[in-house]
């Protein structure tokens, strides 16, 4: 080869190289979030959404969006009493823990924030025993519950039934049949989303499922929201227009458990999930920003 034609080839070589490596380089800048993206999302506490009775986890999905948005990792979980005849309360709480608080807060040392829907209190307050971050930190080890929010939500004690706690009756929007060993919701559009917009509106109610009669009648065990690690650390989003679960049955709840919330109110329905996300998202930000700013608190004094 002529020596000219040899250096133009190097040359061409040259630049083609330059170019991939340029390219490998701009893609890697493009495509990977900076380290301080990185940093801040895994110094954020993960928020996991627990769906009530008759929902299914998808119906946690625009909260959920709306708090990925604003920076935080999200875990959505749907009750397994759902649909399921021969599944109690604490089928529940055993699944709540093993498919998502244990496996996030044990294995993976990650600090949550746990959002408990309706019924979702009943599971939910049996399956946060030892999890609280304070008790954790006891005994030397990471990750932990922040804190609680009850989205009107029950509230139970020790030898409650949901039943008990609705007066001793089904609520006059429920269906009972002992035979399938099921509980139906005769209008769930008007009974859950009053003010929900369609065709969301419709399409939430389509979704909606039977629940298991055996979560109404079974009896709560220990429950454990009550303890000193969550002092402070209570929130309860009160929804003022709510259909399902009337305002002084809300407040019943609160009253009853004994121990202090901070108490919100919001002018929706039983389901600001879908009527406002983008709200409730803020406000359970609020809340989740309030839990790690006591932690620091304590870790200054």
């Amino acid at each position: 080869m002529p020596p000219l034609l040899h250096t133009l080839d190097d040359h061409m070589y040259a630049c083609t190289l330059f170019a991939l490596v340029f390219l490998g380089i701009l893609s890697s800048i493009t495509i990977q979030p900076s380290s301080a993206a990185k940093a801040r999302m895994n110094s954020l506490p993960t928020i996991v959404l627990v769906s009530g009775a008759f929902h299914l986890e998808s119906s946690m999905d625009f909260l959920s969006t709306q708090l990925r948005k604003a920076g935080y990792n999200t875990r959505t979980f749907g009750l397994v009493t759902v649909n399921h005849p021969k599944l109690t309360i604490q089928d529940d709480a055993i699944a709540l823990t093993r498919e998502v608080l244990s496996p996030l807060i044990e294995k993976q040392k990650q600090d949550i924030v746990l959002y408990l829907h309706s019924y979702a209190g009943f599971p939910g307050s049996a399956a946060i025993e030892g999890l609280s971050k304070a008790e954790r930190l006891a005994t030397g080890k990471e990750g932990g519950i922040l804190g609680l929010i009850y989205q009107s939500a029950f509230i139970p004690n020790p030898g409650d039934t949901l039943l008990k706690m609705i007066g001793g009756n089904y609520a006059p929007w429920q269906d009972p049949n002992t035979e399938t060993g099921l509980v139906s919701v005769i209008d769930p559009k008007k009974t859950f989303y009053a003010d929900v917009i369609e065709p969301l509106a419709s399409k939430a109610a389509r979704e909606i499922l039977p629940q298991s009669l055996l979560s109404f009648n079974t009896v709560a065990g220990p429950t454990f929201y009550g303890i000193a690690a969550y002092d402070n650390r209570r929130a309860y989003l009160h929804t003022n227009e709510d259909q399902a679960l009337p305002p002084f049955a809300q407040d019943a709840f609160v009253a009853g458990s004994g121990v202090s919330w901070n108490v919100q109110k919001l002018d929706t329905s039983h389901s600001p999930f879908y009527s406002e996300p983008k709200q409730l998202a803020d406000i359970v930000v609020a809340n989740t920003k309030a839990f790690v700013a006591s932690y620091r608190k304590v870790e200054t004094e």
